[in-house]
């Protein structure tokens, strides 16, 4: 009994050390097979990618652009810069997207390769909502981007902002984009609030000391806004506003820089004939 105890620990220790060699051996099959497959699938993925890229029956045939209204397409045709026939497979999308990306107008750009032999390019154009006065004008977009300067040909069909220069926003970039921000703040709150009333704004002045005003397209009124608060005071100039007009008092000046007192400068009947003008002040509670 005393040597039957003493063998079979180690016939046990024996077994299990089979078991994990055999267990190793198993999983050791598998990687190495698994591997060999991979492999194998390589080698014919890259021999058929070799042979794709070559055939004839892949070579571009067409370039369809859609979205372009402002961009001529021959000028995306001149970036994209696609000489002869090249094959599809061989296209890179990245490097065209690139290249279409640096024209000005466009704001966003999505490629797809159409097999066997198109390639799609699907155009944003950059919407702009104002002219920016520097040197020269430069269309300015909803995200206060200056993105492209007026051609030739390019009517004036919105709102002119004024008062800052070139310099001014080469020197301080985060400065004058926070005055822009401004500008175009205020824009957006007319746009919602004030336009059917005080028709179409024809340019937003921005003064560093004084704030921002804008001066009305049909009659030439210069509006007063200061920095903050344009919702509220554009509600407040709409009610003194309709005042104005039903009892028909021309005014030249409204200051609603202050958000609880409208300041008037009203056209009195000296300076339709003589060129005087007089004030009146409201306060709104």
């Amino acid at each position: 009994m005393t040597r039957e105890r003493f063998f079979r620990p180690k016939r046990k220790e024996i077994e299990r050390i089979g078991e994990r060699l055999h267990g190793w051996l198993k999983k050791s099959i598998r990687i190495a097979f698994q591997l060999l497959l991979l492999t194998l699938s390589l080698l014919v993925g890259h021999h058929l990618y070799l042979s794709l890229s070559e055939d004839p029956f892949f070579h571009l045939k067409e370039v369809e652009i859609r979205g372009c209204q402002k961009i001529a397409k021959k000028d995306l045709q001149t970036l994209i810069g696609l000489e002869g026939r090249p094959n599809l497979f061989k296209l890179s999308l990245k490097e065209i997207e690139k290249r279409v990306s640096s024209h000005p107008w466009v704001e966003q750009v999505s490629l797809r390769k159409v097999f066997p032999d198109r390639l799609l390019i699907e155009i944003e154009e950059r919407r702009p909502v104002a002219i920016l006065q520097l040197d020269e004008l430069y269309y300015l977009d909803s995200k206060g981007v200056i993105f492209s300067p007026l051609g030739e040909r390019d009517g004036y069909n919105f709102p002119l902002i004024t008062g800052l220069t070139k310099s001014a926003i080469e020197k301080d970039p985060q400065g004058a984009k926070d005055l822009l921000s401004k500008a175009l703040e205020l824009m957006k709150v007319i746009d919602q609030e004030g336009a059917p009333l005080l028709d179409r704004i024809s340019e937003i002045h921005i003064d560093r000391h004084l704030g921002i005003h804008f001066f009305t397209q049909a009659e030439g009124i210069k509006v007063r806004m200061g920095w903050d608060q344009f919702g509220e005071k554009m509600r407040r100039l709409l009610l003194i506003w309709k005042d104005l007009q039903k009892r028909g008092i021309p005014v030249s000046f409204i200051d609603c820089s202050e958000l609880k007192r409208v300041v008037v400068k009203k056209v009195s009947q000296e300076r339709n004939e003589k060129g005087g003008d007089e004030r009146w002040a409201k306060r709104i509670r």
